[in-house]
C-alpha cells in the first residue's frame, strides 16, 4: 500500500517522477500561500489596511528568523534520501529520529528568541510607528507556535525523502482549511484582528504537524521513528547539519537581504509598506510555483547519487529546469498582467495598489529565473555540495543588495529601479552555481566509474 503512495526515484521516466513529486509540493505551497492571502483579505475586508500592513511587516522577519532551522530540514531530506538510495535502513531511521528531535528543540529556542526580541527586530526594519503595536502582537503570538511549525517542516522533508508528497499535501490542506475557518471566525465573530490570524496559524500548524508525525511513527518500508530512535545520533546529526546549516544560512541570508529591501520600502510610508505586503502574498505564490521543482530535485539527485547513477542525476537536473521555466514563465506573466486587479482584492486605496503593482510587475515576470537558480542550488545540495549555494546567496542575494540599496539606489530613488536587483542577483548566482555544478558532476562520475570497476574485480 505504501509503495503506491511514493515515487520510485531510481527507476522509470524522470519527468513523470519529477512531476509526481513537484505537483503535490507545488499545490501544497500554493495553498499555504493562498491561505495567507485569505488572512490578508479578511483583515482588509473586516478590519483595516493597518492590520494588513502590520502582518505583512512581519513576513520577511519571520522567514529570516525561521530560515536557519527550516533550511536544516533540507539536510534531513538529503541525508534520509541518500540512505534510502544506499539501501541502509538503520541509518535512515536514525537520521529520521535525529531530525525530528532537532526540530522540536530548535523550535523551542527560536520561540524564546522571537518572544523576547520581537519589537527590537521590527524597529530594525523601519516598521512605521502606526503599524508597530499590531505587528509586535502578531510576531509574539506567531512565535509561540514555531516549534510545531518546524516539526511539520521536518516531518514533510522526511516524507518527501521517501518519495511521499501526497500525504504532506493532504495534511497541509487540512491545516489550511482549519486556518481559514478559524481566521474568519476569530475576526468576524470574536472581533479579533491580528491576534485571530496568529492563533489560527498556530492551531493549523499543530494539526498538520501531528498528522505528519503520526504517519512517520506508524512506520513503513522505508523509514520509522519511535521513542527509542527519537534521539540525537552524532554521525547523523553531523551529516544533517553539514547540508542543513549552509542551506539554513542561505535562507536566512536571502531573508536578511529582503529585510534590507523592506526597510527601504518602509521608509516611503505606511501605504508603501502595505503595498509591498500585498505584493509579497502573490509573489509568494509564484515563488512556490517556480521553486517547487527544486524541492523535488534535491531528493531525486540525492537518491541517485547514493545509488551511483550519476547519469540519471544529471538528467534530473535538466528536466527540472525545463519544468520550472514552463511553470514560472506562464504564471509569472499572468501575475504581472493582472497585478492591478489582484492587488485591488486586498485594498481599495489607489496608492497602496500602485505600490503593490510596482513590485509585482518586475518580480512576477522574472520569477522563472529564480526557479532556475533554486534548481542549480538544489542539485548541488543533493550532490553533497551545500556550501557553494550559500556562498552564492551571500554574494549575489545579500552583499550585492547592500551595494545596490546604499550605493546605487540613491542615484535613482525609485522603487521600480530598486526591485531590479532581484533578477540581476539571480542571474549572477546562476552563473556561479553552473561553474561549480559541471566539475562536481564530472568528479562524481569518475568516482562512480571507479566504484563499478572495483566491484567487477
Amino acid at each position: 500500500m505504501f509503495r503506491r503512495k511514493t515515487v520510485d526515484m531510481l527507476h522509470g521516466p524522470i519527468v513523470k517522477g519529477l512531476l509526481a513529486l513537484t505537483m503535490p509540493i507545488m499545490v501544497m505551497n500554493v495553498l499555504q500561500t493562498l491561505f495567507n492571502v485569505i488572512d490578508m483579505w479578511a483583515l482588509g475586508q473586516f478590519v483595516n489596511d493597518k492590520a494588513v500592513g502590520a502582518v505583512g511587516a512581519c513576513g520577511t522577519l519571520i522567514t529570516l528568523c525561521t530560515g536557519l532551522l527550516t533550511g536544516i530540514s533540507t539536510g534531513a531530506n538529503v541525508i534520509v534520501a541518500k540512505h534510502i538510495g544506499e539501501g541502509d535502513r538503520d541509518k535512515t531511521d536514525k537520521a529520521t529520529g535525529t531530525s525530528l528531535l532537532f526540530s522540536v528543540v530548535g523550535g523551542a529556542v527560536l520561540m524564546i528568541i522571537g518572544l523576547v526580541f520581537s519589537e527590537t527586530f521590527l524597529r530594525w526594519t523601519n516598521c512605521p510607528d502606526e503599524l508597530l503595536p499590531q505587528a509586535v502582537t502578531y510576531f509574539r503570538i506567531f512565535f509561540l507556535g514555531v516549534p510545531v511549525l518546524l516539526l511539520y517542516n521536518f516531518c514533510a522533508s522526511v516524507l518527501r525523502a521517501t518519495g511521499d508528497t501526497k500525504r504532506p499535501l493532504i495534511f497541509s490542506l487540512i491545516g489550511g482549511i482549519t486556518k481559514v475557518v478559524l481566521t474568519v471566525g476569530c475576526i468576524v465573530i470574536f472581533h479579533w484582528d491580528v491576534e485571530g490570524v496568529a492563533v489560527a496559524t498556530i492551531i493549523s500548524n499543530a494539526l498538520a504537524a501531528g498528522l505528519s508525525y503520526y504517519v512517520i511513527a506508524k512506520g513503513n518500508d522505508k523509514t520509522y521513528v519511535s521513542l527509542k530512535t527519537l534521539k540525537f545520533y552524532a554521525s547523523e546529526l553531523k551529516a544533517i547539519l553539514y547540508v542543513g546549516v549552509p542551506t539554513g544560512l542561505q535562507l536566512a541570508l536571502y531573508s536578511f537581504a529582503n529585510v534590507i529591501i523592506t526597510a527601504t520600502v518602509n521608509s516611503f510610508g505606511a501605504d508603501a509598506t502595505t503595498g509591498i505586503s500585498i505584493a509579497n502574498q502573490f509573489d509568494g505564490i509564484l515563488y512556490t510555483i517556480s521553486c517547487a521543482p527544486s524541492l523535488a530535485t534535491i531528493p531525486y539527485v540525492a537518491q541517485n547519487i547514493g545509488a551511483g547513477n550519476i547519469k540519471r542525476a544529471r538528467q534530473t537536473v535538466l528536466r527540472s529546469i525545463f519544468i520550472t521555466v514552463a511553470f514560472g514563465a506562464t504564471f509569472g506573466s499572468l501575475s504581472a498582467i493582472f497585478s492591478g486587479p489582484l492587488s485591488a482584492t486586498m485594498s481599495s486605496t489607489p496608492a497602496v495598489i500602485q505600490y503593490s503593482q510596482q513590485k509585482m510587475i518586475i518580480i512576477s515576470s522574472t520569477y522563472f529565473i529564480c526557479g532556475i537558480n533554486e534548481i542549480m542550488g538544489g542539485a548541488l545540495k543533493g550532490m553533497g555540495k551545500p556550501i557553494i549555494p550559500t556562498v552564492a546567496t551571500l554574494l549575489f542575494m545579500c552583499a550585492i543588495r547592500f551595494v545596490w540599496v546604499y550605493g546605487i539606489f540613491p542615484l535613482c530613488p525609485n522603487l521600480t529601479f530598486l526591485y531590479l536587483i532581484w533578477p540581476i542577483g539571480w542571474i549572477l548566482s546562476i552563473s556561479m552555481l553552473l561553474c561549480a555544478y559541471f566539475p562536481t558532476m564530472k568528479k562524481l562520475q569518475r568516482q562512480a566509474t571507479a566504484q563499478e570497476v572495483m566491484l567487477e574485480n
